[in-house]
């Protein structure tokens, strides 16, 4: 078997960066809903932790921001018109609507997907399941964007395998890799 190694990859902080308080149930985002962010001091700071990460010797990669805001779902929707006439009508009609589909959320890389490493997969390859964030609406936005991001990253047939996301039901919730850890003494 060749060597194996591991590659810590983040999200970039996109431009839309917000504090919306769409993750009912989760601390943080309770906390700070409403609150002015500043996405170029938080992209900044994600750079910057890469940079330590990969000065101490780490593969380090990144998952870029997702276009936002996503009018193609909005227009899933039935809202009709311009970019701009749909923004408007959705934000007056309803404010966690628009403010989904503005999320950044994708910056959150552990729930990007499932990564199925190749010493635990009976093919030798390094396994992909985006996840399908099913229990947020603004987070199942991210599944389709992200599994073309990862296919795009690791496009090599030979050493790597993708698969669709699961179903988008209750019954098969993924939130990716955020609540997986794999536990080794070595990675081979």
């Amino acid at each position: 078997m060749a060597s194996a190694f591991e590659i810590n990859f983040d999200g970039l902080v996109g431009p839309t960066h917000n504090y919306s308080g769409l993750s009912h149930g989760n601390r943080a985002s309770t906390t700070f809903k409403g609150l002015e962010s500043n996405p170029l001091e938080a992209v900044l700071q994600g750079l910057e932790k890469m940079k330590t990460l990969s000065d101490r010797g780490f593969r380090q990669g990144v998952l870029a921001p997702q276009e936002r805001p996503d009018v193609p779902s909005l227009k899933r929707l039935g809202f009709l018109g311009s970019e701009k006439r749909i923004l408007e009508d959705v934000a007056s009609v309803s404010p966690s609507l628009i403010s989904a589909v503005f999320s950044a959320s994708s910056m959150w890389a552990a729930n990007a997907a499932t990564v199925s490493p190749s010493a635990d997969t009976n093919d030798g390859r390094v396994h992909f399941t985006p996840a399908n964030l099913q229990t947020k609406f603004h987070r199942g936005l991210e599944t389709q964007t992200t599994a073309a991001i990862l296919k795009k990253i690791f496009r090599d047939t030979k050493h790597f395998c993708h698969h669709e996301a699961l179903p988008s039901s209750p019954a098969f919730s993924d939130e990716g890799a955020a609540n997986h850890t794999r536990l080794c003494a070595q990675y081979g």
